[in-house]
């Protein structure tokens, strides 16, 4: 506020809003008091000084006139002013930025901070220019403010910088932000620096010293170490036990090194715009006032800092004015390198002026000129980035003529081996086929030849996916994709595959990895890899035993062991086996083989996750395999965790938090089982983007639990991997329960290989997809299985909704009308109608044999008591042919053909009042087949209605032909057909292939 000034040494704080101005700066009129160094005690005796004159703070005291004579920079003296009607109690805050060039403040009577030792003896002063901040307890009203000041030592004196005055807490915590900048601009200097060394190490190992780059790494580090040491003077912080005088002078060491180091780097960067004689010159003078600062005391070497200022400042005018003549006079290929270079001077000229003004406390900070160097660095990385591609350009141009011939050889190896794989596989699997008699029986001779062939097929097959994975690695192509892995589940999901592909061998493959084994944090693709390779060389050389896995945790690292009971490896094999291509000699070892690029790959791949492979063996007993990989974090977990909960927005990540259901808008429910988090949110985002509905867990036995709690899943996408039991396990017992049909199930696995969908497809899996996965490959399969589901589940409603539809109210009501009607006339015939009822239902009711098949025989049977009843009702008016030229024996699905005789009797005959004939026949072709027709000379229909009937929504309008035409098309592969004229009649006919009766058992 501008009403808080002091005036003639007292400020009155009546006004002061405290919530508006946390801080306020206590500039004005102090009293001054020249030559003493009065204490609180000074002023509580009725005598109290008066005092010399009123100082303005901030300012110095050197030059002012007192007594008609101006005041020396040497001396001490006393300021005091103060507080008036302060509004607040509380504790408060003082901060001294700059005093010169030692001081001690009083605040209430009591002392806040000494910096350094004010005295009037020259011999007992101790010089000290620290900020400092103290703080006191106030109750409302006045403040006393005494200031002791004493300087034998700098050009000039007293508090050149504001005081401030405001609430211990927001002091700090501004104190902490200034802090805070400039320990920033202290970083980001060092970081430069510390770039710029490892840049020209770098170069040196490559032969190529550029000592450019070595001056700009120390320029910034001594500017740096300038800003750390000057306002704030953060790094005292780190070096609080030296002494003021060795920090000020350290602070006048740097920054004179900077100036020869800034003279030397501009000469070495552009020697076009200062000579190496004024270099010379610059750096001459500069170093003898280096010697000066380390030898002699500050105030010796003080009387000379305005020369040197100077000469430094004229330094940097020369250059920019020299690089501003450079860029006036540029050419299009070096008017960027003289702009920048003009930009870079005038920063350091700008940085160099603001210090300048800070040193004459014409400003309080130097906030801009921290801002001018850390621009001034920013262009010099420019700078050097155009050094380099100018000094390299060369060696770019020979290096792309070598990576365009390298190019060339790996797009050939490349494009080999992809070229090679469709061949080798048709190689491989018509060999397969021959052997397995596709084209007749063979001999034993013909069927080991083949044998051989479809090994060396498999194997060249194997190579060339190695040269593809050795080619990427060669040239650093291999990305790792790290997520947390639960290994026992890893190796679960390999042996599963190796079981399958053991060939016979009597070889027990055992996971002997703990349940609570840590989990490791690799690339679960190349994780697999690395089982695969090993386990396929240890079944190799081994004819009969065991292969054992089992892990240990190391310190960060868990050690995996693949043992086998084998051949062994001899010594001299082992420093050679994991070579790419080595050919064992057969004086090494007659047993083992060459070694290809299997385990060579293996290396590598645990190599890039930081880990290392070892072996141990002997020969005759067995090998094992030893390697390390990184075990995933206690820190990993808990931040993929909370990223879980941030980024998914889904419950917390534990078994009690499953199952996890969404509701879509489809009533198609499915089932996703899946370990990993990130997999199950980008499936839970496919599926609900399609409008699934969708049940989520983590485990496969709560996969399990689910199916036995809902039965109506229309699919189950299900991961192989998972740490309480594998997929394929899950896979097994949801197959024990559902058929394929019922319960499709969508297998996903970390590893696309096709041992992999071999293994899967042979458990029992619908799909096959690789992880990871693309969005519209999932997507499709997911659309297909479902559609699979839908198709029949709408086959099993159709069959219920039938057999429902057989008994109609209407239907039973007529009956049992006709029934009663005949019992008093006709007693027997009421009998026989009777039984011909109940024989209908007992057939309609047959819920047993709906799923089977029965004889023409019996739906024959069905047929005629159905008519009988109708016959009773409708006399004369129904007519019924029948023309069987079938064995009777033959099986059809139940239900099928007396609906369709109900539905021309019906809708056929009875919708007139004279009636009808119904013919039924049933013929058997010469290819096989049984024809069945069902006739009638009724009403007839229209084209449309035909359509109607046929595309007749279940729901709506009950069984119909609709229904009848989509189970025999289930069944058989086509369904009804219906040919009919209005006023003529219908004809409804189906085929059906001729099935002989089968006796069933017991």
């Amino acid at each position: 506020m501008n009403d808080l000034v002091v005036r003639h040494g007292v400020m009155d704080l009546t006004a002061w809003d405290y919530e508006h101005d946390k801080r306020i700066k206590l500039d004005g009129e102090w009293e001054f008091y020249w030559n003493q160094l009065l204490t609180p005690e000074d002023f509580n005796q009725r005598d109290k000084p008066s005092p010399t004159t009123f100082m303005t703070v901030p300012s110095q005291w050197n030059g002012k006139i007192i007594d008609n004579k101006p005041l020396p920079a040497y001396g001490y003296a006393t300021y005091r002013m103060v507080l008036k009607n302060v509004p607040y109690s509380g504790i408060f805050a003082l901060k001294k930025t700059n005093i010169r060039f030692s001081s001690a403040v009083y605040a209430n009577g009591h002392k806040l901070f000494e910096d350094g030792k004010p005295t009037s003896d020259v011999t007992t002063y101790r010089a000290g220019n620290v900020p400092k901040l103290g703080s006191f307890s106030s109750e409302k009203g006045d403040i006393e403010i005494i200031v002791q000041v004493a300087n034998y030592d700098y050009i000039n004196s007293g508090i050149p910088l504001s005081i401030y005055f405001g609430g211990q807490t927001d002091m700090n915590e501004i104190q902490q932000r200034n802090m805070g900048y400039e320990l920033g601009t202290f970083v980001i200097l060092g970081t430069l620096a510390t770039i710029y060394f490892i840049c020209f190490i770098t170069a040196s190992l490559y032969g190529k010293k550029d000592y450019s780059l070595l001056f700009f790494a120390i320029v910034c580090f001594l500017y740096a170490i300038y800003s750390g040491l000057i306002s704030e003077r953060p790094l005292l912080l780190f070096f609080h036990q030296v002494s003021f005088e060795a920090m000020y002078k350290w602070k006048d060491i740097v920054s004179t090194i900077c100036f020869i180091v800034l003279a030397i780097f501009f000469y070495q960067l552009q020697k076009s715009i200062i000579s190496l004689k004024f270099t010379q010159i610059v750096s001459a003078i500069l170093g003898a006032y280096l010697l000066l600062i380390v030898f002699l005391p500050i105030h010796v070497y003080m009387e000379f800092q305005g020369y040197i200022m100077g000469l430094y400042e004229l330094m940097l005018f020369w250059l920019l004015m020299r690089t501003a003549i450079l860029y006036i006079k540029k050419t299009n290929n070096s008017s960027f390198k003289s702009f920048l270079m003009f930009t870079a001077i005038l920063t350091i000229n700008l940085y160099s002026l603001d210090l300048i003004l800070f040193a004459f406390s014409i400003k309080d900070n130097i906030w801009l000129g921290q801002l001018y160097i850390v621009a001034f660095n920013i262009i010099m990385v420019f700078l050097i980035v155009l050094r380099f591609f100018e000094a390299y350009h060369t060696i770019d141009e020979m290096k792309d003529q070598l990576l365009q011939l390298d190019k060339i050889k790996d797009d050939f190896l490349s494009n080999t081996s992809h070229e090679l794989k469709t061949p080798l596989n048709a190689i491989v699997s018509i060999t397969d086929t021959l052997i397995k008699g596709v084209e007749g029986p063979i001999t034993e001779k013909q069927a080991s030849n083949l044998a051989i062939v479809l090994e060396s097929g498999r194997r060249l097959t194997h190579l060339v996916n190695e040269l593809l994975d050795y080619s990427k690695m060669k040239h650093g192509d291999i990305s790792l994709f790290k997520s947390q892995i639960d290994l026992k589940a890893a190796v679960d999901s390999v042996i599963g595959i190796h079981m399958f592909l053991l060939g016979g061998k009597p070889i027990a493959l055992v996971n002997n990895i703990a349940e609570d084994a840590p989990q490791v944090y690799v690339d679960g693709n190349r994780l697999i890899q690395i089982l695969h390779n090993l386990l396929d060389n240890a079944i190799k050389f081994t004819e009969k035993g065991i292969v054992e896995i089992s892990a240990v945790a190391v310190r960060d690292m868990i050690e995996v062991r693949v043992a086998d009971t084998g051949i062994g490896i001899e010594k001299a094999m082992q420093e050679r086996i994991f070579n790419a291509f080595e050919q064992e000699d057969a004086s090494v070892t007659k047993n083992y083989g060459g070694t290809g690029l299997g385990l060579s790959i293996t290396k590598k791949l645990v190599e890039l996750h930081g880990g290392e492979i070892r072996v141990e063996s002997s020969p005759g007993r067995g090998s094992i395999f030893i390697f390390t990989i990184p075990a995933a974090k206690k820190a990993d977990r808990t931040i993929r965790r909370i990223t879980e909960q941030r980024l998914h927005q889904l419950p917390p990540k534990t078994h009690g938090a499953y199952p996890i259901s969404i509701k879509g808008m489809r009533d198609e429910t499915i089932l996703v089982v899946d370990d990993d988090f990130a997999n199950l949110q980008a499936m839970i985002n496919l599926l609900k983007l399609e409008g699934y509905s969708i049940v989520v867990v983590n485990r496969g036995r709560l996969a399990l639990e689910e199916l036995s709690k809902k039965t109506d899943f229309f699919l189950v996408i299900l991961d192989i991997m998972m740490p309480d039991m594998s997929g394929y396990e899950v896979l097994r017992l949801i197959r024990e329960r559902y058929s394929t049909s019922e319960l499709p199930v969508l297998m996903l696995t970390a590893k696309n290989r096709v041992s992999d969908m071999i293994v899967t497809m042979e458990n029992g899996a619908n799909e096959f997809v690789g992880k990871p996965f693309e969005a519209e490959e999932l997507m499709a399969r997911v659309r297909n299985l479902t559609r699979l589901k839908a198709s029949v589940k709408m086959a099993k409603d159709a069959e219920i909704a039938f057999l429902r539809s057989q008994i109609k109210p209407h239907f039973l009501f007529n009956a049992l009308n006709s029934i009663a009607a005949l019992c008093m006339d006709e007693p027997q015939k009421a009998e026989e109608l009777t039984l011909q009822l109940s024989e209908y239902l007992r057939g309609s009711f047959d819920f047993k044999q709906l799923d089977s098949l029965t004889t023409i025989e019996n739906e024959l049977s069905l047929v005629n008591a159905y008519i009988m009843i109708e016959k009773a009702r409708f006399g004369s008016r129904l007519q019924v042919e029948y023309d069987i030229e079938a064995n009777l024996d033959f099986q059809l699905p139940p239900l099928i053909l007396q609906p369709l005789v109900e539905n021309a009797i019906r809708h056929g005959l009875m919708s007139n009042f004279r009636g009808g004939t119904v013919k039924v026949s049933i013929m058997q072709s010469a290819d096989n087949a049984i024809k069945f027709t069902v006739e009638d000379d009724g009403c007839g229909m229209s084209d449309k209605k035909i359509e109607e009937l046929i595309a007749a929504d279940v729901r709506k309008k009950g069984v119909g032909l609709w229904n009848i035409s989509q189970r025999i098309k289930l069944l058989y592969g086509s369904g009804i057909r219906i040919e009919s004229k209005e006023g003529i009649g219908t004809k409804v006919s189906f085929d059906i292939p001729a099935l002989p009766k089968v006796e069933m058992e017991g």
